[in-house]
């Protein structure tokens, strides 16, 4: 190593990298067996109008990648977005974005092309997605107002139900959310403004991917 080279952050759970090595053991370990077999009228639910859940990761994955996340202070953010700041850090600061995109071209956005009927190669192979965790805590940041985001549809995973309050409250639906561990749910832009409802204790873990049609 040069003298001057920075130092390599530790990983802690060296299993959630191994996903381009061994992508069906991954698989199996990691994805819900249900979604593996997609067939996705078995799995997906309607929430509300156009607020469909499902059922993707395992809860040793999720919460192995909250310790992975918890594990390095240096990625958390509140500076990313101008008008609706939340604690948050790209995926990308802990090499897995590469992974999470090929979970979503697997299990996320065949779904949102199923349950809308959406045509063409920019909603498959070419979709693009920003994708970031977030926390919400009492002591750094309890709610998110209400927005829209920056979205052709937006993908919200939720990593854990250890907490009071919270969840996802959709105000022209009138509907609330709060997923099971390892679920995620769908819903268009920009007809679907939400907020973060306020917690009323423990901390809210979440993965969002804001995900937009590529060009063909």
């Amino acid at each position: 190593m040069a003298p001057n080279a920075p130092e390599k952050p530790i990983v802690m759970h060296p299993e959630l990298y191994t996903w381009n090595i061994d992508w069906e053991r991954w698989t199996k370990r990691f994805i819900n067996p249900q979604t593996r077999v997609k067939d996705w009228d078995a799995i997906v639910e309607e929430q509300g109008t156009d607020i469909y859940t499902w059922p993707i990761f395992t809860k040793e994955f999720c919460k192995m990648i909250i310790e992975e996340s918890e594990s390095r202070d240096d990625i958390w953010t509140v500076a990313r977005h101008e008008y609706y700041p939340t604690t948050d850090f790209l995926l990308e600061k802990i090499g897995l974005k590469d992974m999470y995109m090929k979970v979503l071209h697997e299990y996320g956005f065949p779904i949102a092309k199923h349950v809308w009927g959406l045509e063409g190669v920019s909603w498959g192979n070419n979709m693009n997605a920003e994708i970031f965790m977030a926390k919400y805590s009492l002591e750094a940041q309890g709610h998110l107002d209400s927005h829209i985001d920056e979205s052709n549809y937006s993908i919200t995973l939720a990593l854990n139900n250890d907490f009071k309050g919270g969840g996802t409250y959709y105000h022209r639906q009138k509907t609330l959310v709060k997923a099971p561990t390892g679920h995620v749910c769908l819903f268009p832009m920009p007809t679907h403004k939400h907020s973060g409802r306020m917690l009323e204790d423990g901390i809210r873990y979440i993965i969002v991917a804001f995900c937009s049609k590529g060009r063909q």
